[in-house]
């Protein structure tokens, strides 16, 4: 999460977390994870994003991630937090009522709509070897064999 409000949030104070107040349901299955990605949890989209103050409290260091549902094409989901200046301890990852006024140091409601690689990470550059046309590779081979004989040939005419 301290990513993305970094990038997407330049102007706001550094904060310990955030509360998520409401995620785009329609983009597919959001989930987070406390431990830098090594387990994911699903986030129940429909507590939070009913009406009342009730968000999903994560730690800066928190991940997030949404997983499209299978045949549709997103380009991007909205996402609506506000920052918070106290650790949530035991807490990250817990579903917790919020003020809606009255935030840490002035926090105010942040919504982004960002894109899938902005929320889950850019995938890691494959690098993928151009296809080889092999009738080409045996033509340069043939190409190549006939030149090393001819001037085999040519060195033997020398030597004569």
């Amino acid at each position: 999460m301290a990513l993305i409000v970094q990038e997407h949030c330049p102007d706001m104070l550094a904060a310990a977390g955030v509360v998520i107040e409401h995620l785009d349901a329609q983009a597919g299955t959001w989930q987070f994870s406390a431990d830098a990605g090594q387990t994911w949890r699903g986030i129940r989209t429909d507590l939070i994003n009913r009406p009342g103050n009730l968000g999903l409290a994560l730690d800066r260091d928190a991940r997030l991630r949404v997983l499209p549902f299978g045949g549709h094409r997103v380009t991007g989901a909205r996402v609506a937090f506000h920052t918070v200046q106290r650790s949530h301890g035991q807490g990250n990852g817990s579903y917790r009522a919020y003020a809606s006024e009255d935030r840490d140091g002035g926090s105010r409601t942040v919504t982004l709509v960002l894109s899938l690689a902005a929320i889950n990470g850019a995938p890691p550059a494959v690098h993928v070897p151009r296809p080889r046309n092999k009738r080409a590779m045996v033509q340069r081979a043939a190409a190549a064999a006939t030149a090393a004989a001819g001037s085999a040939l040519s060195g033997a005419m020398v030597m004569a």
